[in-house]
Parts: structure tokens; C-alpha cells; sequence
């Protein structure tokens, strides 16, 4: 095996005898682990020819499929690391991730998403590799910078999370990390030839790493729909049948809205699927009785980790664990300790809460360019071998009497919004930036038992006329959108405690009183504006204002534009494609598509 490769790499090479074997299943069709080998053969010989130094990182925006897969091998197959980008958040974001990882080349597509992100990062002067319409990569424009930045070593790639400082923070993760947890993985759910891993999780997150990493070492086959399908939970539940999905991983409200498209279709139970894995967010009983139902064949594991680790604990979930107020994450996976510690860093008993600390040879090396925050979260094992790390969670949690791991919050203000880690303090430094801005605060609220949403309270300095859209506006073109506030509210006077601090426990209650985004907003001003209106607040628990209401804003996300998509359907009798909510995200804009299909509709009835 070269120096700096992978084991899953070096597996991909090693094996001839499956090369007709599936290895990815896409809308396109089905790309077999021959073909697969190809094109990361094809891929890495134009990275090496382009000069791509070991530890140095090729940034990336390639749709999902076996294009994407092969390019991750082909940068792992030179010594180099992948870092990817989504086109679809905000250019200034993108900046900053390519800025702080130092790349110097630009690996992408002829797709809208990847056109957009080769525009937006023009100013950086990267050097560019697309991949063309036959899957074969080519140089369009070679790189004029010399020094290429380099990575910790043995570096597979840097995944970006909100940042408390401000700006997102680069979780640097090894082929060690990799190589282990997905050994591990795969041998514990069952992956191998014959099984199909439903690959839900977008590129960015390290979820997608497990998913892909653990399928390919395995022989088993990738089931890869185009990310506007996998937006749409009755089209995924479609995709699992057919294509005979066994495993499932992802965060519980994506199975909730799954869940609940399979139910309000009055479709059969997914009995496909042996192992549900879920991760992300907190499991609740309720939701493992509908999972029950939904998969009868299906063992379910609840997992905890961070991308610090990927994954630090594991729990097979029992009908016992339905009688529970919470479902436990379970036990340390091999080549990991969890220790529950205080402040001080002294051991709680059993039952007590204690800050969740993770003993590892397999962790992240710490955050990239940040030796403070990494200094924060990681340090050395005083009483272990060299190599071994230990790290500071942020989570609090309380051990079983019979050793399962309980979570319960975080320290700081960290949350989590769909599975996605969000710093609250990153929301709350982008609304300081805004001028007239002179105290903000950011809190969750709950609106049940598996959704949550962004409130913003802000003070604004005297004399500033600043709306709460205008606030919207300003955020959108600076953090990703489900890091956007469902909810923005303008107060008089801030809360304070006695130290000076925000008081965020008094913020909900001033909420009634205060100026809110979209209050400014005309009425609705059709009857389709009215009854779209009332749908948008019934699923979203967000009055809409007026006809320039937007759905994103009030809290709309991918997981509730299916619900809509139903309930319009309902209510007016015509399917309104998926892309057009994200293309009229405004309540008018929504209503004229909705009229546009229903004039259609009558157009073509018979008769007419």
C-alpha cells in the first residue's frame, strides 16, 4: 500500500474479481466498481500532472454520483485531502473555506451549482479541473500560485462547522480516523456485497464519509439519488423500493418527514431495510415506535458523536427503551473511552450529569489554523501511549447504572437544527456586523417534540431604522440558510443580567410586545394567498404577514416543503413541482405558480 493511502483506497485497487459488481446507483444509472476504478485512475493521473503535493487540499463541488465518489479517491490516491463546498450557501462562505484550507485548485462540474460556484470564486484566481459530460476530467485553467499551503499530515479532508468566533471552523479528519470508524461500521451494521447503503448526507458533512466509506470498502452498493430527490421524502421512499435499500443513516426528523410521507400516502411498510442508524439529534421513544412500524425488519442503532470524532458511542435500541423518556447513545466504540468528567476534569458517579470527554488515538488533530480553539477542545493523554488524544465535547450527559450513556444538553451555545451543528454566537457576531446593531441574541425554540427554530432578538442604537426583513436580508448573503433565524424580533431594550450579560431565559416572553420580521408586509391579497397562508402557518407554526411573507424565513427547510407540497395539493388539486419552492419562496410568488397550474389544469379538462 503507497505511503498516505487509505485502506478502503487501497481495497478499491486491490480487487479485480467484483469489477461488474454495482458499485453506485444513481438516476443515470448504475456505475460498477470497474467502472468506478476508472475514473479514479483517470482523476488522480490529472491531479498528479496538475503538481498536487501530498497534504495539500483540492477544493470541490461535484453533484452527487460516481463522479464525486471517484474524486474523493483521486485526491486520497495522490496524498492530497478533499475539501468540499456547496454551491448553494452563500459565496462569502465559500471564500472563507477555500481561503483558510489553502487550496490553490477548484475540482468541479458543467452543473448549474458548479457554473455559480466557479463565478463566485473568480477573485481567488483558482486554478480549474472539470469534469465533463463523459466523466472525464480535464485542466481548463492551471493554477498561477506556486506555494501550495499544507495540511497536518496525513490529512483525508477538512470539514467546516459553525464557528462560535464568527466565522466557520475546520475540523481537520485522517485517513486513521476514516480507515478505523469505517472498518468498524461496516462490520457492525452488516455492509457487504449484496447490501445497498442509501447515501443521504450532503458531501460537506462527515456523515457522507461513513455512508461512502464503509460501502465501498465493503463491496456493497451506494444508492445515490440527485439531492432535489433526496429533498423529497415521498420520492426517497420510492428510491428505497426500488432500488431494495437495506441500510438507512441519517438525523431523526428526516425520518419523521420520511416517516410521514410513507403514512400520508398510505403506502406499505419499508420492509426492506434491515439497519436504520440514526444520528444527529436527540432520539426520542415515540419516534422508535413509528420507526418500528415503518421498518418491521429493520434493527436501529442510536449514535453520538462529533465530527471531532465522527462517532463516539453506539446503542442498539430495544423495545425496553420505548418505556424511557430518552433513548440512551449507548456504549464507547472500539479504540474510543468515554469518560464523564466536571469542570474541575474530576470523575461524576453514575447517574450524575459530567461533561462527555472521548479518549482516542482515532481523533481529529484539531481544529486547521486555529491552535487556540484546538489547545480549548484537545489535549494529550497524561497516562497514555503518544498518539493518544483526549477531547472536550461541550456535551453533558449521565451514565446508567448498567454503563449507557444519557444525553441531555450542551455546555455552551451550541445547538443543533435538523442534525446540523449550529453556533449560536456565529449568528449572533453576523447580526453585530449589521450597523445599528448594538445587542443580539439568538435562541431555540421548540416548536414539538422533533422541530426546532431560530429566534433573533436585537437592539437597535439610537436613531437606527433597521427592519427585521432588512436583518433576514443581510444574514442570507452571509451564513448558510439553516443558519438564518426563522424569526427576527426588535427590541426596545435588551435584557441583561446583573453581569452584563444577554438574559436569554427572558427573551421568549418580550417576543409579544416587539416589532417582527414581516410586519411591514402587505396582506394577502387573494384568495390562493390566504389559503397558502394558512397552510404555511399550520405546518410551519409561523403566522405569515403579508404577501411578501418567505417560507425559508418563517422556518421552512427541506423537510417541510414536502408537507406543503401535500397540503397544496389537497387544498387546490394540482402537484406543484418541488423545485418551485425554492424557486418562489414569497407566499405571492407561490400563489401565481399555484394559479398557473390550476388555469392549466381547467385549460385541459375535458370539455374545455
Amino acid at each position: 500500500m503507497q505511503p498516505n493511502t487509505t485502506k478502503v483506497l487501497a481495497h478499491l485497487s486491490g480487487i479485480r474479481e467484483d469489477d461488474e459488481r454495482p458499485a453506485i446507483i444513481t438516476d443515470d444509472g448504475v456505475c460498477t466498481y470497474g467502472d468506478l476504478r476508472r475514473r479514479v485512475t483517470q482523476y488522480s493521473d490529472v491531479l498528479a500532472h496538475i503538481g498536487l503535493r501530498p497534504d495539500e487540499a483540492v477544493a470541490m463541488s461535484v453533484e452527487h454520483g460516481p463522479d464525486a465518489v471517484a474524486a474523493m479517491f483521486a485526491a486520497l490516491e495522490v496524498g492530497a485531502a478533499f475539501v468540499w463546498l456547496d454551491s448553494s450557501q452563500p459565496a462569502a462562505r465559500n471564500r472563507i473555506v477555500v481561503r483558510d484550507c489553502g487550496a490553490r485548485y477548484l475540482l468541479t462540474d458543467s452543473s448549474q451549482g458548479g457554473k455559480r460556484l466557479v463565478a463566485e470564486l473568480a477573485e481567488l484566481n483558482l486554478g480549474l479541473l472539470r469534469i465533463g459530460d463523459s466523466s472525464a476530467a480535464f485542466i481548463e485553467r492551471m493554477s498561477r500560485d506556486r506555494g501550495a499551503a499544507t495540511l497536518p499530515a496525513d490529512t483525508a479532508t477538512v470539514v467546516y462547522t459553525s464557528g462560535s468566533t464568527g466565522t466557520p471552523k475546520g475540523i481537520v479528519l485522517t485517513r486513521g480516523n476514516i480507515d478505523q470508524l469505517t472498518e468498524w461500521f461496516a462490520d457492525r451494521v452488516g455492509l457487504g456485497p449484496g447490501a445497498r447503503q442509501f447515501q443521504w448526507a450532503h458531501l460537506t458533512y462527515d456523515a457522507a464519509y461513513i455512508e461512502i466509506f464503509s460501502a465501498i470498502r465493503s463491496r456493497a452498493t451506494l444508492v445515490m439519488p440527485h439531492p432535489e430527490a433526496r429533498s423529497d421524502m415521498r420520492t426517497v421512499a420510492q428510491w428505497i423500493r426500488r432500488h431494495a435499500v437495506t441500510h438507512l443513516e441519517t438525523a431523526p426528523s428526516l425520518y419523521r418527514a420520511l416517516i410521514d410521507a410513507v403514512d400520508s400516502a398510505g403506502a406499505a411498510a419499508l420492509d426492506e431495510v434491515r439497519v436504520v442508524t440514526i444520528t444527529g439529534e436527540e432520539l426520542r421513544p415515540a419516534l422508535v415506535s413509528k420507526i418500528r412500524a415503518a421498518f418491521p425488519r429493520a434493527d436501529i442503532y442510536n449514535m453520538y458523536g462529533q465530527t471531532e470524532n465522527i462517532l463516539a458511542t453506539f446503542h442498539l435500541v430495544t423495545p425496553a427503551d420505548e418505556l424511557e423518556s430518552v433513548v440512551p447513545v449507548g456504549r464507547a466504540l472500539p479504540g474510543r473511552e468515554v469518560m464523564l468528567r466536571t469542570a474541575d476534569g474530576d470523575e461524576v458517579a453514575d447517574g450524575e450529569l459530567g461533561e462527555v470527554w472521548v479518549r482516542s488515538r482515532f481523533l481529529s488533530p484539531g481544529y486547521l489554523n486555529n491552535p487556540e480553539l484546538t489547545a480549548a477542545a484537545f489535549f494529550p493523554d497524561p497516562h497514555g501511549e503518544p498518539g493518544v488524544q483526549i477531547y472536550r465535547t461541550g456535551d453533558l450527559a449521565r451514565r446508567t447504572a448498567d454503563g449507557e450513556l444519557v444525553f441531555h444538553r450542551r455546555v455552551d451555545h451550541q445547538v443543533k437544527i435538523r442534525g446540523v451543528r449550529v453556533e449560536l454566537s456565529e449568528i449572533e457576531a453576523a447580526l453585530l456586523d449589521v450597523p445599528g446593531i448594538v445587542h443580539a441574541g439568538v435562541v431555540v425554540r421548540e416548536v414539538d417534540e422533533e422541530r426546532s427554530q431560530l429566534v433573533a432578538y436585537v437592539q437597535l442604537s439610537d436613531g437606527a431604522d433597521v427592519s427585521p426583513d432588512q436583518l433576514k436580508a443581510a444574514l442570507a448573503q452571509r451564513l448558510p440558510r439553516n443558519m438564518v433565524p426563522a424569526r427576527f424580533v426588535v427590541l426596545d431594550e435588551m435584557p441583561l443580567t446583573t453581569s452584563g450579560k444577554i438574559d436569554r431565559k427572558r427573551l421568549p416572553a418580550l417576543a409579544s410586545d416587539a416589532r417582527e420580521s414581516g410586519g411591514r408586509d402587505a396582506a394577502a391579497r387573494s384568495t390562493t394567498e390566504r389559503e397558502l397562508a394558512i397552510i404555511w402557518w399550520r405546518i410551519l407554526d409561523a403566522q405569515p404577514q403579508g404577501h411578501d411573507a418567505d417560507f425559508f424565513a418563517l422556518g421552512g427547510d427541506s423537510l417541510t416543503v414536502p408537507q406543503v407540497r401535500e397540503a397544496v395539493k389537497a387544498t387546490f388539486g394540482v402537484d406543484v413541482p418541488l423545485n418551485s419552492f425554492y424557486e418562489c419562496p414569497q407566499l405571492h410568488q407561490l400563489a401565481a405558480r399555484v394559479d398557473a397550474l390550476m388555469q392549466q389544469t381547467t385549460v385541459g379538462s375535458p370539455g374545455n
